[in-house]
């Protein structure tokens, strides 16, 4: 029930619209079920030889005054109905119509019927195109703002919440579940209305035309009701397990696609193939699985539903031949509206299956809009103000999962305003993870990060990370035209401001032989670029933001000789006056840092500068060494 609750709270904003919708289902039950009595009363009217009489008695009355002819009429139509004066409800809504729709002569009687059932056929649609276009334009905003929705918390999620989830599998919550959960929506929110009030006008009219056969209907009822209930709990969870499967199905294409040049080149095509065959085989085995159950649905209400009308046939003809209390008219009224109520109830059980598909789908929904997001507007949050002082790591220890071991140990050390620091050791010796720590992309276990004596935690999260840029060896770049890659964050910038960016960063030669210069659009990933040109867009982006901090995962390890010293030259640029952190892999690229940290299994082993570190620190001169061995030395 709490899953209902938290699905109908995406319902709120559009209040208004669904009461108008329950009133517009309401007149279509209504105009609906009228156009059904009087189709009857057509019937009547053409083959019940009591309706002569009534036109015979009808023409004699043509002479008496309007009020008397009326009064006549009535009494008439009851004598020849052989009704009694205690009428009950049934009756007296039966001889009202009646009373509507019988006229001087049958030809007449005739055309008033057939305007009736007209009305109310236009009726009865015009109120349910209505509906519909109110209920559909619900629909598809709810399914719209919760795809927002999911795209805002994965946005604002930590960076540990997506250590945890594969992206595969995101991606196949924001489409595939919330597809599941669209279907849910269209294909039973309109029917969850409707339905209900359908079968409930049918049964209460089928009560006033006989409560002997309704009690007859009603036996049965509850029986197909809990099978129906039983399949839809089987189905939740055979649709959680398709779900899952789907998941690990997009997982697989993603993961292949996105190191296709590796499977070629290890010519790994074909394990590839299996691999995503037999996943794929097992999303069908489950969905098949899923899908038998459902079909078995609609065969088991329908046979209930022929047992109770073979029951009604045996029963209710008794009480016509018998004359005990049931006209052949009503028993025919009664099996037309036990007919079409079997329709809503056949919908029924097909929503609760579509209802528990979106249900198994709405759980994993929740679990991405329920996951803790940043911090951004921290009540009392202080604004990070231009680094005048320093940076302070003090006792900080971190580890990424409870159950993982430190990645760092009581780290201690001082960056002061404009100096270059770098970070260097083994691979696994925590270098990506101290400089993470800083724009807060983690938050620490134990100890504190002070900028200006201000803890990290306390400040304004936009203004932190504001302060802060990232130059990556891996360039992350967008679909999209370099001007918009340069000036992303910054929608008020200048052109003349971006023009200046990429030319400080040696991109603005390479910008102006592309065919459309700045609206160039460089493909996913920057793939029609160079490593060279993309990295130095990416610096050209850093240098317009003009961060106060900086940090660098060697740029330029992966570029070739002539690109690298472009991108150094841009690098150079961008290091003027800024408080700079770099992640060194080449050690021969940071000899000029200020100062040099050398980590080793989340320890700081030593710290200073090169030469220093050269003649006091072991593992530092090991790396040094080792490397100097495959390359040759470079200067910053």
């Amino acid at each position: 029930m709490r899953l209902y609750l938290k699905i109908l709270s995406f319902l709120k904003p559009y209040w208004k619209g669904l009461i108008v919708a329950v009133l517009l289902t309401f007149f279509y039950v209504l105009f609906n079920n009228l156009s059904i009595w009087i189709s009857v009363d057509f019937v009547r009217e053409l083959f019940d030889p009591r309706s002569e009489q009534i036109e015979s008695v009808t023409a004699d009355s043509l002479a008496a005054d309007n009020q008397q002819k009326a009064a006549s009429k009535q009494e008439q139509i009851k004598d020849v109905l052989g009704l009694d004066e205690n009428l009950g409800i049934y009756d007296r809504i039966n001889i009202a119509i009646k009373s509507v729709i019988i006229q001087d002569n049958r030809y007449d009687t005739l055309k008033m019927v057939c305007l009736i059932i007209f009305l109310s056929f236009l009726l009865k649609n015009l109120s349910h195109y209505l509906r519909k276009v109110i209920l559909n334009y619900v629909e598809v905003r709810v399914i719209v703002n919760i795809r927002n929705q999911l795209h805002e918390k994965l946005l604002h999620a930590p960076l540990s919440y997506f250590h945890k989830k594969h992206s595969g599998n995101l991606t196949s919550i924001v489409f595939n579940d919330v597809n599941a959960l669209n279907n849910v929506f269209d294909k039973t929110f309109g029917k969850m209305l409707l339905s209900p009030i359908q079968i409930i006008a049918n049964i209460i009219i089928m009560l006033m035309i006989s409560v002997k056969l309704s009690l007859i209907t009603f036996i049965v009822l509850p029986l197909s009701a809990f099978i129906i209930f039983k399949i839809g709990q089987s189905m939740r969870r055979r649709s959680r397990r398709v779900f899952r499967q789907i998941a690990d199905v997009v997982a697989t294409f993603q993961e292949a696609l996105s190191a296709i040049n590796i499977v070629k080149i290890f010519t790994n095509e074909r394990k590839e193939m299996q691999k995503f065959e037999a996943t794929n085989y097992k999303f069908f085995q489950k969905l098949f699985r899923a899908n038998k159950l459902k079909f078995a649905t609609t065969p088991i209400n329908e046979i209930l539903m022929v047992f109770i009308l073979i029951a009604l046939l045996l029963y209710g003809g008794h009480l016509v031949y018998s004359n005990a209390g049931i006209s052949a008219e009503d028993f025919i009224r009664f099996l037309v509206f036990l007919f079409t109520m079997f329709q809503p109830i056949k919908e029924l059980s097909g929503i609760n299956n579509v209802l528990q598909t979106g249900l198994a789908a709405s759980e994993r929904i929740f679990d991405v809009l329920e996951t803790p997001s940043e911090v951004y507007e921290k009540p009392g949050a202080q604004i990070l103000h231009p680094l005048r002082k320093e940076i302070i790591y003090k006792d900080v220890s971190f580890k990424y999962n409870e159950k993982d071991d430190f990645a760092l140990k009581n780290v201690n050390f001082t960056i002061k305003r404009g100096e270059m620091v770098a970070f260097v050791g083994p691979s696994g010796s925590g270098k990506t993870t101290v400089v993470n720590l800083l724009p807060r992309f983690y938050d620490i276990q134990r100890g504190s990060i002070t900028i200006d004596g201000m803890d990290i935690k306390d400040l304004n999260l936009h203004s932190l990370r504001k302060a802060i840029s990232i130059v990556t060896q891996d360039t992350v770049l967008f679909n999209d035209t370099i001007r918009m890659n340069i000036a992303y964050g910054m929608p008020e910038i200048h052109e003349e401001d971006i023009i200046r960016a990429a030319q400080m960063a040696n991109a603005w030669d390479f910008i102006q032989e592309m065919d459309e210069g700045m609206d160039t659009h460089i493909g996913e990933r920057g793939l029609r670029l160079s490593g060279g040109q993309k990295q130095r867009l990416s610096i050209a982006r850093a240098i317009l933001k003009n961060p106060q901090i900086l940090i660098l995962d060697e740029a330029t390890s992966a570029l070739d000789t002539e690109s690298e010293r472009l991108v150094q030259d841009a690098i150079n640029q961008l290091l003027k006056d800024r408080t700079v952190l770099v992640i060194a892999h080449r050690l021969s690229t940071i000899q000029n840092a200020d100062k040099i940290v050398v980590l080793n299994k989340g320890h700081i082993e030593a710290t200073g500068p090169h030469l220093e570190l050269i003649n006091n620190s072991a593992l530092y001169k090991s790396l040094y060494e080792n490397q100097l061995l495959s390359q040759p030395e470079e200067s910053v």
